[in-house]
């Protein structure tokens, strides 16, 4: 019997040592302290990782070297794909280089009023309010909201970002008439929602040609109902829209020709939008390129009216010129 009890115990012991000894497979990596933007020429540093194992255990954090990084150039600006390579495993991120990261209005302002061809402007989470530009003179105007005249200009939001203005001007002047006006070329705006300004009118007009817009949405000022028009004034190239929401705004390219629109999974909510009397669903069309009859691309994407704008007299001329890809849906 004691022969019996010592061999189950020896047994049991080396079974024990055995399981002890399990070596777990490394299923992933986790990095930490990475950045969402960064200034040109910055090296990247702080960065942390440790390993991931299959029973969800994590090894120890340890310093990322610069031979664990690939895919990143300190003086490109723009997004770029960063890899993080260890212990055979990958971690990707996405990270911004700015020539100017902007924290606040005043800076925003700053930063518009000393554009310069090509330069990446990064937008720090947070509401933007803004003012009229009295400074900047375009075409013997001054008073400008927002005024893009560079060429290749980036702005880019990081995180939750929103531009507005209280600033109360009657829609007289052309300055006065837009909340963003842009009249450089190759201007690209990504992840930053607009609210139109305090009087409604050209939410964003573009003249410039091959202007991108995308992961942006539109929306109206306090109970508005009417977020004004992304107007397209366009002579040449072509205009992107992607991944774009408008809520009680319109598309329109009435001031466009001889160029061209694409639009991306953009969302066009205009049911019941009304601002006055002679501006609302029935009369300005949430799309309207009726007039200008440009080439426009499009593909997953919707405009939604309402039931009362479905039974109008002018639904039909309405429905005709939409575009293949730029699908009807009424509001439930």
């Amino acid at each position: 019997m004691k022969k019996f009890l010592l061999c189950a115990v020896c047994l049991f012991t080396l079974i024990g040592i055995g399981t002890g000894c399990k070596k777990h497979k490394i299923t992933g990596i986790e990095v930490t302290n990475h950045q969402l933007v960064v200034l040109k020429g910055t090296e990247l540093s702080g960065l942390k990782v440790n390993t991931i194992f299959d029973d969800e255990s994590k090894g120890d954090l340890v310093d990322v070297t610069s031979s664990m990084i690939s895919g990143y150039d300190k003086n490109k600006t723009g997004n770029q794909e960063v890899k993080i390579t260890h212990e055979g495993q990958e971690f990707t991120y996405t990270i911004f280089v700015a020539d100017k990261i902007i924290n606040n209005a005043t800076e925003l302002r700053t930063a518009l009023q000393n554009q310069k061809d090509g330069e990446a402007l990064a937008l720090k989470s947070g509401t933007y309010s803004i003012d009229r530009d009295e400074t900047t003179q375009y075409e013997n105007q001054t008073g400008f909201y927002f005024l893009v005249t560079a060429n290749n200009l980036t702005l880019k939001g990081i995180g939750d970002v929103t531009i507005k203005s209280t600033v109360e001007t009657p829609n007289m002047a052309w300055a006065n008439q837009n909340f963003v006006t842009i009249v450089g070329n190759n201007t690209t705006i990504d992840g930053i929602n607009f609210q139109c300004k305090k009087e409604p009118n050209k939410v964003i007009e573009i003249l410039g040609k091959n202007t991108t817009l995308k992961n942006i949405k539109i929306e109206p000022m306090d109970t508005t109902k009417y977020a004004g028009s992304i107007y397209l004034s366009t002579k040449e190239g072509n205009t992107t829209l992607e991944n774009v929401s408008l809520k009680y705004g319109r598309i329109t390219t009435t001031g466009a020709t001889g160029s061209t629109l694409t639009l991306k999974n953009v969302t066009i909510d205009f049911a019941g939008a009304y601002l006055d009397d002679t501006t609302k669903e029935s009369t300005y069309w949430g799309f309207d390129n009726s007039r200008s009859k440009i080439t426009v691309n499009a593909t997953n994407s919707k405009i939604i009216v309402s039931k009362e704008f479905k039974a109008a007299e002018n639904y039909q001329e309405f429905k005709d010129q939409l575009p293949t890809g730029l699908t009807v849906e009424e509001n439930k």
